[in-house]
């Protein structure tokens, strides 16, 4: 893949537990891109920004920035206006992960995002990783300080775990018994 670079995407829902595994294979010495994190980074840029206005109105920005709160109640309630979100930002982001991964070092990098196959992203290894749903509203709420109500609803608007075990190479469950990153390790390997 890229520069010789062994792409692994980390994915799955909201609250599945993804970044518990990322912090283990950072704590394991490999690097590991946020995806999330850079999304925040690129919807603030200008040409992404003002491609979201134009799509969903200038109430979504707080000054010069993207609301993100404003901008999660409007698409976690609507797949269609998810879908155009990630339709507008994607390209944005795929590119600024792409700098990302080429400053990286080592041999392997991992991606950690909640929509990498739907946005194209292209890895070596796609590993999901699921967990119970009631696991996934608790997590959502503490991380999010948001209404069961309201977790639920962004849960409601992913995608099911059957896309997860249908488009990954591996899935793991992360219900919060600890997950072992050897068996992730193993399948990076092959």
């Amino acid at each position: 893949m890229m520069q010789n670079k062994k792409i692994i995407g980390i994915t799955g829902g909201s609250g599945a537990g993804k970044s518990y595994i990322s912090q283990k294979l950072r704590n394991a010495g490999f690097a590991v891109i946020d995806a999330d994190k850079t999304a925040h980074k690129s919807i603030d840029k200008s040409a992404c920004r003002e491609e979201l206005c134009a799509y969903f109105g200038r109430d979504i920005l707080n000054g010069e920035d993207i609301d993100r709160k404003k901008l999660g109640e409007i698409v976690f309630c609507s797949p269609e206006k998810l879908e155009k979100l990630n339709e507008i930002t994607h390209k944005y982001i795929l590119s600024d992960i792409a700098d990302q991964i080429a400053k990286a070092d080592g041999d392997t990098v991992f991606v950690d995002g909640a929509v990498l196959i739907e946005s194209g992203m292209k890895c070596d290894v796609m590993i999901g990783v699921l967990a119970e749903k009631k696991v996934r509203v608790s997590r959502i709420m503490r991380r999010d300080k948001i209404t069961e109500k309201i977790a639920d609803r962004r849960i409601c608007a992913q995608k099911p775990d059957s896309f997860y075990k249908e488009n990954c190479d591996m899935v793991v469950t992360n219900n919060g018994e600890g997950v072992d990153i050897s068996a992730i390790l193993r399948k990076v390997r092959e």
